[in-house]
This record gives C-alpha cells, sequence and structure tokens, in this order.
C-alpha cells in the first residue's frame, strides 16, 4: 500500500509539473504572438500614412487594430475611409460593431442603421445589423435575461459509485459489504435550467447588478436513492477591478445559497459569499480567479442517519487560464484547492486539483449541419487527504483519494437556439480503502436550447 500511495504521489507531482510547464508555454506563446501582431501594426501604420487615399491598406491597418484589440485606432482608420468614399455598407457595419464593443450603444446604432440605407446593401450585411440592432435593443434596457434549458438521458456503469468487491475495511478489520451496495449500473434522465438577470443601471463606472440561478432534477431508473434535486442562486454586483491600474478586469463579490435533494429529503444546503475576478492579457489569453466561503448544514434521515455531522464551512480557491491559439483551438487549464471543515473531523478534508483541457471547432462532417461543431477533451485530477481517521473504517490510518476524470464532449448546433450534444466521462477513484475505490464509465446525450 505505501508503494502505492509514493506512486500516486509521483503521478500527482508529474502532473503538476505538466500543468506548469503547459502555463509557462502558453504565456510563452502568447507573448510572442502578441509582440509580432503589435510588430505588424506598426508597419501596417506607417504604410497608411505613405498612401492616406488607398483604402485597401487603410483597411488593413484597420483590420490588425481589431485584431489586437485597439479597437480606437481601428475606428479613427475606418471613419477615415467614410472620408473618401461614404457608400461603404461593410464600413459602416464594422464602425457599428466596434462601438458596440466599446459600450457606445447610441453611435453604433447610428451607424448600424446608415448602413442599410440603399438598394445595393448585401443581404449578409442587412442579416448582421439586425443581429446587432436588436442585441442594442436588449442592452439599452434595464433589465436583461438569457439562459439555457439542456435536458437528456446519461447511462453509468457505476451509478452509485461503489466498489468492485464486497470486502472492504471496517472497523480496524476486515468486513463485506452488503452486495446491494456494491458497483451497480443504472440509467438516469435529467434536465438542468440555467437563468442569469443582469440589472444596468447605464452608470458612467458601466457597473452592474448580476443574478445566476441553477436548478437541476435527475431521476434514476432503479438506484432511486440518487434521484436527485440541485439548486444555486449567486447575487452580486460586476464592475471594474482596480480601474485606475488595471485594464480589461473586472470583479463580482456575490452571495451564494444552495441545496440539495436526495431520493425526496433534504441533503444539505449551503450559504456564504464569493469572489470571481476575470482578467483579460491579451486578445487571445484570458483568465480567472474564484474563491468562495459557504456553510454546509446537513440533515439526518433513516438513510442517512450521522450525516448531521458532517455540518461545517467550506473554502475553495481556484484559477483558470484560457489561449485561443488559433480561430478554432483554445486551450484550457485550471489549478483548485478546496478545504472542508466538519463537526466531526474524520469527514473534514484538503483537496488539490488540476486540469488541462482543449477546445475544437471545426466544419460539421460531410455537411450535415451549417453551424461548425465543437468538441473538447478535458483531463483532471485530485488528491484528496482526510484530516482524521475514521474509527468505523480504521482508528489509524487517514483517508487519502486520488481521482483522475477525463472526459469529451461534442456539441452540434442545429440552429440559432438549438443544439445536441454528446458526452463520455471515465473517473477512476484510487484510495488506500477498498471502501471507497471505485471506477464509473458515463455516457449522455441531451438536447439544449439557448434564450
Amino acid at each position: 500500500m505505501l508503494r502505492l500511495g509514493m506512486t500516486q504521489r509521483r503521478a500527482m507531482l508529474l502532473g503538476f509539473l505538466a500543468a506548469v510547464w503547459l502555463f509557462s508555454t502558453v504565456a510563452a506563446r502568447a507573448q510572442t504572438g502578441a509582440e509580432e501582431q503589435a510588430a505588424e501594426f506598426d508597419r501596417a501604420f506607417h504604410l497608411m500614412l505613405q498612401d492616406p487615399s488607398n483604402l485597401d491598406k487603410t483597411f488593413k491597418y484597420a483590420e490588425l487594430g481589431i485584431k489586437i484589440g485597439d479597437y480606437e485606432a481601428a475606428i479613427s482608420a475606418l471613419e477615415r475611409m467614410l472620408l473618401y468614399n461614404p457608400d461603404l455598407p461593410r464600413v459602416r457595419l464594422e464602425l457599428g460593431v466596434l462601438y458596440f464593443r466599446l459600450g457606445s450603444f447610441a453611435i453604433a446604432r447610428a451607424y448600424l442603421t446608415r448602413a442599410v440605407v440603399g438598394d445595393n446593401v448585401p443581404d449578409d450585411v442587412r442579416a448582421r445589423v439586425a443581429v446587432f440592432l436588436d442585441e442594442i435593443d436588449k442592452r439599452l434596457s434595464n433589465h436583461q435575461f438569457s439562459g439555457s434549458i439542456f435536458a437528456g438521458m446519461r447511462y453509468q456503469s457505476n451509478a452509485n459509485v461503489g466498489p468492485k468487491r464486497p470486502a472492504i475495511r471496517l472497523l480496524d478489520g476486515e468486513g463485506n459489504l452488503d452486495r446491494k451496495f456494491t458497483k451497480k449500473s443504472d440509467w438516469n434522465a435529467f434536465v438542468s435550467t440555467n437563468i442569469r438577470h443582469v440589472y444596468d443601471p447605464h452608470s458612467h463606472t458601466g457597473d452592474v447588478l448580476e443574478t445566476d440561478a441553477l436548478l437541476y432534477v435527475s431521476q434514476q431508473t432503479s438506484q432511486h436513492q440518487l434521484d436527485m434535486i440541485f439548486g444555486e442562486v449567486t447575487v452580486g454586483p460586476r464592475g471594474q477591478f482596480m480601474r485606475e491600474y488595471i485594464e480589461n478586469a473586472s470583479w463580482r463579490p456575490h452571495a451564494i445559497g444552495s441545496f440539495v435533494h436526495l431520493d425526496g429529503s433534504q441533503y444539505y444546503y449551503t450559504y456564504g459569499a464569493g469572489i470571481d475576478l476575470d482578467k483579460q492579457f491579451t486578445s487571445q489569453t484570458n483568465g480567472s480567479f474564484s474563491t468562495s466561503f459557504v456553510r454546509k448544514n446537513y440533515r439526518a434521515d433513516s438513510g442517512r442517519p450521522a450525516a448531521r455531522f458532517e455540518d461545517g464551512d467550506e473554502v475553495e480557491a481556484e484559477v483558470n487560464i484560457y489561449h485561443q491559439v488559433t480561430d478554432s483551438l483554445m486551450l484550457t487549464s485550471f489549478v483548485g484547492i478546496s478545504n472542508l471543515g466538519a463537526e466531526r473531523s474524520q469527514f473534514s478534508n484538503r483537496e488539490v486539483s488540476l486540469g488541462v483541457g482543449t477546445i475544437v471547432t471545426y466544419d460539421a462532417p460531410y455537411n450535415l449541419t451549417n453551424a461548425a461543431w465543437t468538441t473538447s477533451l478535458n483531463g483532471a485530477f485530485y488528491y484528496t487527504r482526510y484530516n482524521q481517521p475514521d474509527p468505523v473504517v480504521d482508528s489509524f490510518t487517514k483517508r487519502n483519494d486520488h481521482e483522475i476524470r477525463g472526459t469529451l464532449l461534442t456539441s452540434v448546433p442545429i440552429n440559432k437556439s438549438w443544439s445536441v450534444t454528446s458526452t463520455l466521462a471515465r473517473t477512476v477513484v484510487d484510495s488506500n480503502f477498498l471502501n471507497y475505490s471505485y471506477n464509473n464509465w458515463a455516457a449522455s446525450i441531451g438536447a439544449s436550447m439557448r434564450f
């Protein structure tokens, strides 16, 4: 058992070093790419100055300005093009889009409206203008609602996360688990709903109030003790973070409340607070940091008589990095830590986690759909160490879990609102006690609607 633990620790160390290497490589590439784009932008500027009436050179400069995120420079160049030729609906469209990105919706509306005046406006320009004008109407409202509904079916080879064999550790000796608690496969139907409300007072600071609500309901075919209802609400303002010193950064302090029902009865509820920080480092790289503190209160019943001893506080922190390598390829990574306290210390634990992933967008095979498909592949590692031994299992040895998760997801858009998503996932948990070691395959398919 000691040798196995050492091997797992080496695997965790190698995984951590791999994540660090990925972070440094992505950051270096992002820096190199940003420097190359800045140099190309400067060259385009000088070429435009040498021949200011050349609309192709001016548009190239504006295009590079958009690419590196210098919208003001791009706007200046495009407005100069209109001085030489006012009859350019695509240029007016791009100006409207740029002012939209800057949050100047009134000016954006003026350019977009003029872009569709006349009989020679291309159909694709009219279509894009209609989309942006509709979005501007929403943005100018004080209340903005958005959300999604996702429903489908899932199969799991080990739905109850039970051990493969009944032999377990019990009361400092060997015991046998009732067969009904060992590995059981099952199907379940699920529905997940996300709703977001943004209250925007249209103040000069740009701060808004965001409310997010999540409701998840699942119904098992046979393992009904796992029938679940989960709900969570977060409420808090979002504004620019240290706006005098840091560009393209926002933060959101918020209150959190959630609940879980299992098999028709309350399992636990939480309340607390958290902070989210988001930062756009370059046009290709952005990151986020989130931390939260919540109080968990469990409800004991005949099926979970010891649940009340798990009452306690949970503190979590996580860092995410996203890097857009190309228009069709994104790399993702995260590192997290959590500390769970409980009334009885054998239920308290600390967990560290890290993961990497990739998201690929590509044309639909055999032209099955008009919109591009998206496939993501993610891998994550979790190490959990419990604070004290559990005398029900072993009075002298603390529990340690190593978990590896892998997920392959493909999303197929049907139209602007509807899409079909399939997921294949593998989970392997290796614990120093057979009681908690298990593996599970999960496959799901469902349809989602955005609104």
